[in-house]
């Protein structure tokens, strides 16, 4: 009976004993990506971190003379990219207990790690040394041939979604081909929907969404004279602030004019969008809906880069893009002239039919 009893309190002693080891273990698991850089060439301190799965965000990286260090712990695989001087994309691909160094300067860049981040590291070697005539074709080679991976997103989202005039239907056939795991992301469902639902690009802009800095909901002016310019930004990219401070001038040049500009954040940080955009006027409109790159005017109009801009004439129809500084001052100029001329030819015709 002692012996019994004696014996069942040494199984239960090693039992508890079992468990703390395994609750010990378990906490002390690696869960953390570990990314880590030294660049050369970064025209500013800041990185921004564009998060495309499983969920859109951004965040910063802070860094010291071109080095940085970022660390966070993905439930699941998570993709993002490193935006700095603007423009400059480096995919990255992250999973529990991994960790990937990039190294390099602005332009020529490695990507050192395992699994997809080893592999997108070399794709971009390849495609940097192809010739520009081949480039497009051995895209599509590599999206076809590795149509279970990841750094499909980068490749479709690079040389296709964010060009001035992609092929749609071309899109739609290499998404055909991708994996489930690939279809089933929120990028290329977007992507879909827009190819399937006609909406690349629309040439009319018939309503307005967003606030502006006050929290008000915008909508079209009840002025239907007004020749618009509707221009894309975010704080987190330098150029596009650039574009911004740029239109001052321009509402100078403009102020008598039927002219209107509303600027449409792609931030996603109220306080960074506030702080750095201009107060609301009669003129020129600020405005946000904390949604970035999901904005429906973005999406609508396949808006891809930063800084872009669109404008629309008195019947919200897109007629230039991309037009700025001198070349828009003259622009909407000549287009307010000519809507005077011919309403003067209408004032003539219907005073010599009173005669």
């Amino acid at each position: 009976m002692y012996f019994s009893a004696k014996f069942a309190i040494m199984k239960k002693t090693i039992y508890l004993l079992l468990s703390f080891v395994l609750i010990i273990t378990g906490c002390n698991e690696k869960t953390d990506f570990i990314l880590k850089g030294q660049i050369s060439g970064l025209l500013s301190d800041t990185l921004i971190v564009y998060y495309q799965l499983p969920e859109y965000k951004t965040d910063t990286i802070i860094c010291k003379n071109g080095a940085f260090e970022y660390t966070f712990s993905p439930d699941t695989t998570t993709v993002f990219t490193l935006i700095y001087n603007g423009t400059e994309l480096v995919p990255i691909f992250a999973e529990k207990n991994q960790s990937v160094k990039v190294e390099g300067t602005v332009t020529d860049f490695t990507i050192k790690g395992q699994g997809e981040n080893k592999l997108m590291n070399e794709i971009i070697s390849l495609l940097r040394n192809t010739p520009k005539e081949s480039v497009m074709h051995t895209v599509d080679s590599l999206i076809n041939a590795n149509n279970y991976s990841f750094t499909n997103l980068y490749l479709i989202d690079n040389y296709y979604t964010r060009q001035e005039n992609p092929d749609f239907n071309h899109l739609k056939k290499l998404i055909e081909k991708q994996s489930g795991i690939i279809k089933d992301t929120p990028y290329i469902m977007d992507l879909q929907t827009k190819i399937n639902t006609n909406t690349n690009r629309s040439q009319t802009l018939h309503t307005m969404y967003g606030k502006d800095r006050e929290g008000k909901s915008i909508k079209w002016p009840t002025n239907r004279d007004n020749y618009i310019l509707i221009d894309f930004w975010a704080s987190w990219h330098p150029e596009s602030v650039a574009a911004q401070d740029s239109l001052t001038d321009v509402i100078k040049a403009l102020k008598k004019e039927n002219f209107l500009v509303f600027s449409i954040s792609l931030d996603l940080d109220k306080e960074a969008w506030l702080k750095a955009s201009d107060r609301d006027t009669t003129q020129w409109y600020q405005v946000c809906d904390f949604r970035g790159w999901n904005n429906s005017i973005v999406k609508s109009h396949n808006i891809q880069t930063l800084p872009t801009n669109l404008l629309l004439d008195k019947n919200k129809r897109v007629i230039a893009r991309n037009i700025r500084g001198k070349e828009l001052i003259d622009k909407v100029k000549a287009l307010i002239q000519e809507d005077k001329e011919i309403e003067k030819k209408k004032a003539e015709r219907k005073r010599k039919k009173q005669l």
